[in-house]
């Protein structure tokens, strides 16, 4: 236990973990950056308002790989 209640009052470790779930929250979001999606800012309002819901975030993943991207219209 003595272990766990280090880790548990570690600053390091709790920075770590809400810099890990704020990548995980906004990762559709940087998936459609990475890939260049015409309409970010849709992603981007879809992301953080639909995010907070069980439903929002696996459709904003999916939005993120489904979104034609600018090379699309070459």
């Amino acid at each position: 236990m003595g272990e766990v209640d280090a880790l548990a009052h570690s600053y390091l470790f709790w920075i770590g973990l809400i810099l890990l779930l704020v990548v995980l929250y906004l990762l559709p979001t940087l998936i459609g950056l990475l890939r260049g999606v015409e309409n970010v800012l849709l992603l981007i309002a879809f992301n953080f308002f639909g995010g907070l819901t069980c439903i929002g975030w696996p459709a904003a993943l999916f939005l993120a790989f489904a979104l034609p991207t600018r090379h699309d219209r070459q």
